[in-house]
């Protein structure tokens, strides 16, 4: 063979390449000469399905912490343990009311009094209503000595306290840096810090007392106040003004009586979700605000409270307690970022548990922006809340996502093995009356086991299943060689 036959050879070899991935050429063999391991499908109507699969742990979507609201005050109760589950509304601590109780009563009182001015100043004054006011002035008088008494008498129980507790500690103090020998070091040692804490604990205790003594004078002052300005208008003639002046001061007295009730109601620390309880950092005998604040700046009017979550996980939530609510769960899987480019918001999803092989669904409810790195593999998070959370479900459980990304129903199908992609052109080969042929096909959804047929066969046509393990390229070339000696010139 002629050198210029052989360069001949070697261009229509390439044309021919050329030609089948472009589309442009049906090719043919003989079935009889296809590989014995050639498996077939017959291309039908049916649904193809698209998932992506990844592994994650079951977490709660949502954790909340939270805390006594304002200067709070000294825990006298705490209802719950970690592990307990609670509901919505459920009473967690409590700090003492006393002063929060005397508040709401000196504030009803000051309402009952605005609304006796308005009686007086719309329908006029009685003899016996006179003295009645009258009455009410001099009992005003009598409560408001009483409590400057009762404040008095909480100073003095303060100073006396401060000064007995200070003997004391100091007393513990000379103890431990008298004391001999290790064991005398860390008995006095104890014995001190129990000092401070007495001391703390009772010092506390008494100056809310004083501050609810000085409350209760205010608020008793402001009784005697209400009282001779009642008594000096109903002295008076009624009047437009008069009636519109009494009128404000109920609508103002009954603000305060709402504001005391609040104040009252968050004494008690309520759950603001349903949840299992996580974490608790107060102390009976402690002060609620030493003991943790929430870092949300978001709050509630009966506490503050905090919750956070992110599609790459959630953060941690503080506060005096911590719930997390298990009504909404979530599993977070980090997806490689060739499978993240299909998954939106909103996708379903089947989470099946590993321990237990129980599955439910689930909906894609957040996937991230920002990718995470692995060993050089680039990975995104992706957050799948469960619509139902299995029976007997625990946090942290192992799980196995599977997220649909598309599904593409009443279209023709083949086995997503049967067909070669080369570049933008997908093939596969028929098989019909004895040979093969290589089709171009247009190709739509590709799915885990099936791929869509847009374009280039019909319902009932046979396609060959590519043989993987040969390492074939996905197409055949025909046996007899090209005209002048074809391919098998290459050789000659």
């Amino acid at each position: 063979m002629t050198r210029r036959m052989k360069i001949t050879n070697v261009v229509l070899a390439v044309a021919l390449v050329a030609s089948v991935v472009a589309g442009v050429l049906v090719v043919r063999k003989p079935a009889a000469q296809a590989a014995t391991t050639d498996q077939t499908a017959t291309v039908s109507t049916g649904t193809v399905v698209s998932s992506v699969t990844a592994s994650g742990n079951i977490a709660a979507s949502s954790q909340v912490g939270v805390s006594f609201t304002g200067d709070g005050g000294t825990v006298t109760a705490i209802y719950v343990r970690v592990g307990d589950h609670v509901r919505k509304g459920a009473a967690l601590a409590k700090v003492d009311d006393r002063s929060a109780r005397q508040s709401l009563a000196n504030a009803q009182a000051g309402l009952a009094s605005s609304e006796a001015q308005l009686t007086a100043a719309t329908q006029g004054q009685t003899s016996a209503e006179a003295a009645q006011q009258n009455a009410s002035v001099k009992s005003a008088k009598v409560g408001l000595d009483n409590a400057r008494t009762s404040e008095t008498q909480a100073q003095q129980t303060l100073a006396t306290d401060t000064q007995q507790q200070d003997a004391l500690v100091a007393t513990a103090q000379r103890n431990y840096d008298n004391a001999v020998g290790q064991a005398g070091k860390s008995q006095a040692k104890a014995a001190l810090q129990q000092a401070k804490q007495t001391r703390q604990s009772t010092l506390l205790r008494d100056r809310q007392q004083v501050q609810s003594a000085q409350g209760a004078v205010n608020s008793a002052q402001a009784g005697v106040q209400s009282a001779e300005a009642a008594a000096a208008v109903a002295s008076q003639p009624a009047s437009d003004g008069t009636v519109a002046q009494a009128q404000a001061q109920v609508e103002q007295s009954q603000v305060t009586v709402d504001q005391a009730q609040q104040a009252l109601d968050e004494t008690t620390l309520r759950a603001p979700i349903s949840g299992t309880i996580t974490s608790i950092t107060g102390v009976v005998g402690e002060n609620s605000s030493g003991a943790s604040n929430s870092s949300s700046s978001s709050s509630s009017s009966s506490s503050s409270s905090s919750s956070s979550s992110s599609s790459s996980g959630s953060t941690t939530a503080s506060g005096f307690v911590v719930i997390q609510g298990l009504r909404q769960l979530s599993v977070t899987a980090e997806v490689a970022e060739a499978d993240a480019a299909s998954i939106r918001v909103g996708q379903s999803a089947t989470v099946t548990l590993s321990a237990t092989k129980a599955s439910t669904t689930g909906t894609v409810t957040a996937v991230a922006l920002q990718d995470t790195v692995t060993n050089n593999v680039v990975q995104y998070a992706v957050t799948v809340t469960l619509n139902r959370p299995p029976k007997g479900v625990r946090l942290g459980q192992t799980t196995s996502v599977s997220i649909i990304t598309g599904t593409a129903q009443q279209v023709l199908t083949v086995p997503s093995n049967a067909v070669t992609t080369v570049g933008r052109t997908s093939t596969v080969t028929v098989r019909a009356n004895g040979e093969d042929t290589t089709k171009v096909v247009q190709i739509g959804l590709v799915g885990n086991s099936a791929t869509e047929i847009k374009s280039g066969l019909s319902d009932g046509d046979v396609v060959v299943i590519q043989n993987t393990g040969s390492g074939g390229s996905g197409f055949t070339f025909p046996t007899g060689g090209l005209p002048g000696g074809g391919i098998g010139g290459l050789g000659g």
